[in-house]
């Protein structure tokens, strides 16, 4: 088979160097990533693999399912305390928008995607392609890259809710 066949099954040695059973995520360089791009979005797509992005021994970013981010972004919102009254959080809540994108795109331009999501917060939507063993006539996320930030939570946040819950 082809050394850049894309329709390949998903390589297991696409980061499974850098996995730690208990962290739940795989750690990559921004280099593996490019080289390893269809099969990584694979594993986010079919296996639910986290994958955190490292330029220069720095977390830069995050690739999560698209269920997982939702489901992320939901809970920061239970747990975090907010400083506007509710009326106000609704007028105030900055529903950013999701940029869907191909992942040959994501390699083109992995830069300044990457500077956009470190410095601006901005969300990629990775969108499927064929080469990922489905026939895709949606235009649906399969994967979100987000900043770091937004993907660990913050232990003071974890704290401050169970110091509400038990009193």
């Amino acid at each position: 088979m082809p050394e850049n066949c894309q329709n390949s099954v998903v390589r297991a040695e696409a980061g499974e160097n850098r996995a730690i059973d208990f962290e739940g995520f795989i750690r990559l360089t921004t280099k593996e990533f490019q080289e390893s791009a269809i099969d990584i979005i694979k594993r986010v797509m079919f296996n639910g693999d986290r994958f955190l992005l490292q330029q220069a021994g720095e977390d830069v970013g995050a690739i999560v399912p698209e269920a997982e981010f939702h489901k992320l972004d939901y809970w920061m919102a239970e747990i975090k305390p907010s400083q506007f009254m509710p009326e106000e959080e609704e007028y105030y809540a900055d529903e950013g928008a999701i940029h869907c994108i191909y992942p040959d795109e994501v390699l083109e331009d992995l830069e300044n995607i990457l500077a956009d999501v470190k410095e601006f917060d901005e969300l990629f939507g990775l969108l499927p392609i064929s080469e990922m063993g489905r026939d895709v006539d949606i235009f649906m996320p399969v994967a979100i890259l987000m900043s770091a930030d937004r993907f660990w939570v913050p232990e003071y946040v974890i704290a401050e809710k169970k110091m509400i819950l038990n009193g």
